[in-house]
């Protein structure tokens, strides 16, 4: 993947994560750590959406993480204040961590919060980006649906009938719990199933989601291969996925590459303690802990076309915090951003 990011960074990246393994299992010295990512986390992200900048990016950046390393020197100076250790991580293993992190971040929402955060989110991307018609009376699948929020949005531009499909048995439950409250009447199913084996009809939805799910796991072909198979010819189908080669890709998996030292229900437990919205905690808890893999808008086309969907048209996220390349203007987009937010409309 091409990179638009100065290759001083490729260096750096190596010289702090080579600082990271001496760390010592201290819990005063991860405290440390964390909040420090925490920090730059949030002061990086303001960097990357202010479209005003007139400076380059790179440079910001770079001193950012030249002091992070010269952080990481120093903390553990301070080892001895503290003696309590921390349990390690575990070796990463990709599905198996992405299923146990995000079973946490999606149930923190409560009733409100789901209905002005995420529910309010898909209904303004289903109307920006008209497809209220691909949806009305229409049988709708999610792959990956986590919560069900992109599901019950639908099911509000009058949705015939939505089938919702996760790893995660706390999210499904956490799903039927919501759908309980706000649609009791709605035809919306949520099953606990792989996307790799559905178990779902052959040719029998006209809509097929795929938020945000694929590029988190091993095997992306093989799942969308279990979508096409569901989905009637003819039929459409939602892609997000994350594009790739700017400071926002590179400074998040640095990030992760970070936190694989240190158990993560200590990570989240600290990033839930310092008083942040829980649509930031669950921001947070993604950038510090999960793994993407990116790719570009012509690499994505060409693997689907392989599968048999052909492309339609770029989608918009339609809000501030969303990197979409042709809706969004800013000098350095490049740079940040590199291919930027994937949101396509493919059909079969």
């Amino acid at each position: 993947m091409k990179y638009f990011i100065d290759n001083k960074f490729f260096a750096l990246e190596k010289k702090i994560l080579s600082k990271v393994k001496t760390i010592k299992n201290n819990t005063l010295i991860l405290n440390f750590l964390i909040n420090r990512l925490i920090y730059l986390v949030l002061k990086i992200e303001k960097i990357l959406f202010d479209k005003r900048l007139n400076k380059d990016p790179n440079i910001i950046i770079k001193k950012d993480l030249d002091d992070l390393y010269n952080f990481i020197c120093d903390i553990n100076n301070f080892s001895d204040f503290s003696d309590k250790q921390i349990v390690k991580s575990k070796k990463f293993v990709m599905e198996k961590e992405h299923q146990n992190l995000f079973q946490k971040l999606w149930v923190n929402y409560n009733l409100q919060e789901f209905k002005d955060e995420r529910l309010g989110r898909y209904i303004k991307r289903i109307k920006i980006n008209k497809i209220s018609n691909l949806i009305k009376d229409k049988k709708i699948v999610d792959f990956g649906c986590g919560h069900g929020n992109f599901l019950m949005s639908a099911m509000l531009f009058n949705a015939e009938k939505c089938v919702g499909i996760d790893y995660g048995s706390n999210s499904i439950k956490y799903a039927q719990k919501i759908k309980n409250k706000l649609f009791p009447k709605s035809n919306i199913s949520f099953l606990n199933r792989s996307v790799y084996n559905s178990k779902l009809k052959s040719e029998y939805f006209d809509f097929a989601i795929q938020n945000g799910v694929f590029h988190h796991l091993n095997n992306e072909a093989k799942a969308y291969k279990e979508v096409h198979r569901v989905l009637k010819t003819g039929g459409y189908f939602w892609v997000y996925t994350d594009g790739g080669g700017g400071l926002r890709d590179f400074t998040h998996d640095l990030f992760q590459k970070i936190m694989l030292k240190f158990d993560n229900s200590f990570v989240q437990k600290n990033i839930r303690s310092i008083g942040l919205s829980t649509n930031k905690e669950y921001h947070l808890g993604d950038h510090t802990s999960a793994k993407y893999r990116h790719t570009d808008l012509a690499k994505i086309k060409s693997e689907l076309k392989k599968i048999g969907f052909k492309y339609v048209r770029q989608l918009e996220g339609g809000f501030n915090t969303d990197f979409d390349y042709p809706f969004v203007k800013d000098k350095y987009f490049k740079e940040k951003f590199g291919s930027g937010d994937l949101r396509l409309l493919f059909k079969k």
